[in-house]
């Protein structure tokens, strides 16, 4: 994940606890970022920012913090339309950042490496 010159290749990623937006940059060798952060380096617009907020809240919400193996979804079409958004986002965050060259989507795993690059 590489950035600043040549443009920032951004990982949207889904994980308990994590934050869900993965890239570098010179000002910001962290590779994790919040939506907050994110949204700041990338340019991202606040609607955008909000989304991804609500998109990642939605996961986090599926933990079973008492027993995590028992964590599921609600129902299988949550799940789809969860992974469903997170292409959305992960093509709206291309398309309408100005800094971004790349961007793969992860949901979970769920999605093999490179199926869903914009």
């Amino acid at each position: 994940m590489t950035g600043d010159t040549a443009g920032y290749d951004v990982t949207l990623h889904a994980g308990w606890g994590e934050d869900c937006i993965r890239f570098r940059t010179s000002r910001s060798p962290m590779l994790q970022h919040s939506v907050e952060e994110a949204a700041e380096l990338l340019s991202l617009s606040d609607d955008l920012a909000a989304e991804l907020t609500d998109w990642d809240d939605e996961y986090q919400d599926v933990l079973n913090i008492d027993v995590p193996q028992d964590s599921e979804w609600p129902s299988p079409e949550a799940r789809q339309a969860w992974l469903e958004k997170g292409k959305t986002l992960a093509a709206r965050i291309k398309r309408e950042s100005p800094v971004v060259s790349r961007v793969e989507y992860f949901g979970n795993g769920t999605i093999a490496d490179g199926e869903c690059v914009f």
